[in-house]
């Protein structure tokens, strides 16, 4: 029986040719909003700018010199040996003179007196307040560190331990007194020396009344000691001041008021200008180892 061939037939003999399937005609595109941009204008210029001048300009004019302020300094008058000038109430000299104590113009003892006292008083003013704390007292190291032995390590009983950090303090200050005692006889015959020598230079002025007024101002103390003279470092020394009168001194620099209690050593020797209550020399004389006068 003879095979029957099987025809194959190709895809394209098998199946139509089918049409391939027209693309749709594209969509017109729309066209894009155009965004509108604002237009730019160039403003007009408000300020104008001055041009400065160059730098050599600038240097080739230089400003003005302004005159120094010179304050004019007025001598203190000029008085014998052993008196001193009176000041008025208003701060004028009219050449009188007035004769100081005994005790306040002549010197026993040499500068070897005024040394010592000196020194002793700068020691008297020394607190002493420096102190440490030792072993015993700073806090904490009440616990053993560690076993006494078998650890290699040395003995240690107290981590406060002058050998540790934040230990105690071996010798340290623990408060000491500076204070040095000098007979009376030495601090008057210095206090008398430290006076003298003032008196001696023409620094030491007496005055009856002070400026007092009803409401005594720091402007009229100022005028009073511009009327004096070029005082300086001044040192007013009154037995009776009001309140009112020492509160315009201490509105002014270098100038110190004191009483006669509380009129030491070391004043005396910074102060360039004494001014003296007359009330109060025959006190200041008691202080240099004089008597009071009748």
């Amino acid at each position: 029986m003879a095979e029957k061939k099987k025809t194959t037939k190709s895809k394209s003999e098998a199946k139509p040719s089918v049409a391939k399937k027209t693309v749709a005609a594209k969509k017109p595109v729309a066209a894009k909003k155009t965004v509108a941009t604002k237009r730019v204008v160039a403003r007009p210029l408000t300020r104008t700018a001055t041009p400065r001048p160059a730098r050599a300009e600038r240097s080739a004019t230089p400003a003005a010199p302004q005159p120094k302020r010179v304050r004019e300094s007025k001598p203190l008058p000029e008085v014998p040996a052993g008196h001193a000038a009176l000041i008025g109430s208003g701060g004028t000299t009219s050449g009188e003179t007035i004769a100081l104590p005994e005790a306040l113009t002549r010197t026993e003892h040499g500068t070897g007196v005024l040394f010592q006292a000196f020194n002793a008083a700068r020691a008297n003013a020394r607190q002493g307040n420096a102190a440490t704390k030792n072993r015993a007292r700073v806090r904490g190291g009440g616990a053993k560190p560690w076993n006494q032995k078998g650890t290699g390590r040395a003995r240690a009983g107290s981590t406060r331990s002058p050998l540790w950090r934040h230990g105690g303090v071996v010798f340290g200050p623990n408060g000491r007194t500076y204070w040095q005692r000098l007979p009376e006889k030495m601090r008057k015959s210095a206090f008398a020396e430290a006076f003298s020598d003032q008196a001696a230079k023409g620094r030491v002025l007496v005055f009856d009344a002070l400026p007092n007024g009803e409401t005594p101002k720091t402007s009229a103390m100022r005028a009073w000691l511009d009327g004096i003279g070029d005082t300086g470092r001044t040192i007013v020394v009154a037995e009776d001041m009001g309140e009112m009168v020492g509160r315009a001194f201490a509105n002014l620099t270098r100038v110190e008021v004191r009483s006669v209690n509380t009129l030491q050593l070391v004043d005396l020797l910074r102060c360039e200008t004494l001014l003296v209550s007359r009330g109060t020399l025959d006190l200041l004389a008691l202080r240099a180892g004089g008597e009071v006068s009748a």
